[in-house]
């Protein structure tokens, strides 16, 4: 009985020391379990954090597989490089930031210049399988390539040195003038001077104010009159200096009249200059009409008889056309001229056209009815020279009758025919 005591107690002791065991191992649970939960508290927002960052891991645009949800430690390391991958992607970010008004603003230059080039190209086919490139050249080989074709058209080597000038390319420009008058036919002496005259044109408006412009449009001046015309030269180059004193150009009134004081003493029998330098000063400016006058005299002086008819009848002309002019001297002269010259019908039907052109159709009708009157009037005393022919009697009633029908009303169209018939009966 004493030793089943014993062994009874043993086991009670042996129960006690076990029990004591379990309760000191959940108290060390307990505090570890309490220790992780204070680890957790000490991390704070940043566990908070990363906890939701680690659930939106598929939002970040990585494609993910059938093994991206195996094994723990595969897990883990996807997640870890989706976090490394949205680090990147914030760096990214922040760098498209800082430069993204740089990048942005040169792609959008570059693609605009693009899209302008392609355009200008799209439109350089259009126009070349059109033909409207040959219309408007554009480029340097544009013109080269029409100027192939015509060689003798003035007119396109004139506006290739116009291309250079637009450029501020001047000796590019003279050096297509001088290309131009090699490869113009020596026959075309009309196109040739064309270009002289585009060249004098250069000279004188950019060539420059001072002494080396002057030189070197007075040289210009002197080849184109050694291969060409003199005085057609001359008269192209008043025509220059005309365009620049309607312009405005300071300086340009005393260097015209220079210029034509001087062609008209190198060419004082020719009426063409005189007549050019009348209207010049008719027609540039009121107050120099006396001057026109006195230069008339001197031409009259200078010409040849024949062509006295000729050149006071253009100053006439020159009276009743310009603003500046004076009507009645310009009657004056015309009535000199039919009084001298009767049979002169040019000269008639010009002057009945003025007085038509300026409103005065009473005394265009005058100067037809006194005409016919006067050959209806004729007799034996009548001169050869003041007695007209059939033929031009009948021109005569057809420009009154015009005159009639265009102004006229049923009764003066009447006296017209009526003025004919009795022409007819008594010449018949």
């Amino acid at each position: 009985d004493a030793d089943e005591d014993d062994e009874m107690e043993d086991a009670s002791a042996e129960e006690e020391s076990a029990e004591e065991s379990e309760s000191d191992d959940d108290s060390d649970d307990d505090d570890d379990s309490d220790s992780d939960s204070e680890d957790d508290n000490d991390s704070g927002p940043n566990t908070k954090d990363k906890t939701p960052n680690t659930a939106m891991d598929t939002d970040v645009g990585f494609d993910w597989g059938a093994g991206a949800f195996g094994k723990k430690a595969s897990r883990d390391e996807n997640v870890s490089s989706d976090e490394d991958d949205e680090s990147d992607d914030d760096d990214d970010e922040e760098n498209e930031v800082v430069g993204k008004g740089n990048k942005s603003h040169s792609s959008r230059k570059k693609a605009a210049a693009r899209r302008r080039e392609e355009q200008q190209i799209a439109k350089r086919e259009r126009a070349l399988a059109d033909g409207t490139a040959d219309e408007n050249p554009e480029s340097a080989a544009d013109f080269e390539r029409l100027l192939a074709s015509e060689p003798n058209r003035s007119e396109l080597w004139i506006r290739y040195m116009a291309f250079h000038l637009s450029l501020a390319d001047m000796d590019s420009a003279r050096r297509v003038a001088q290309r131009a008058l090699e490869k113009i036919d020596f026959r075309q002496e009309g196109e040739k001077l064309n270009i002289w005259t585009a060249l004098l044109t250069m000279e004188l408006k950019f060539g420059g104010d001072d002494d080396d412009g002057d030189a070197a449009f007075r040289e210009t001046m002197e080849k184109a009159c050694q291969h060409n015309n003199p005085k057609r030269v001359y008269l192209r180059v008043c025509e220059i200096l005309v365009k620049e004193v309607q312009n405005g150009s300071p300086g340009a009134v005393a260097r015209a009249d220079a210029m034509f004081a001087k062609m008209c003493k190198k060419f004082r029998d020719k009426k063409t200059v005189w007549i050019a330098h009348l209207t010049y000063l008719i027609e540039q400016q009121k107050g120099r009409s006396q001057e026109a006058h006195d230069l008339l005299k001197r031409a009259l002086k200078s010409l040849p008889e024949y062509k006295h008819v000729e050149t006071m009848s253009k100053f006439a002309q020159l009276e009743f056309g310009s603003q500046h002019g004076t009507i009645e001297r310009g009657r004056t002269i015309l009535d000199g001229i039919l009084a001298k010259y009767p049979k002169r019908l040019d000269i008639l039907f010009v002057y009945v056209d003025k007085e038509i052109k300026v409103g005065e159709i009473a005394a265009a009708r005058a100067l037809l009815e006194k005409t016919c009157r006067s050959q209806l009037q004729r007799d034996e005393t009548t001169t050869k020279k003041s007695k007209l022919s059939d033929k031009q009697m009948k021109s005569i009633f057809k420009k009154w009758y015009r005159l009639e029908e265009q102004h006229g009303n049923e009764e003066t169209r009447e006296d017209v025919k009526e003025m004919a018939r009795k022409f007819v009966e008594q010449t018949s």
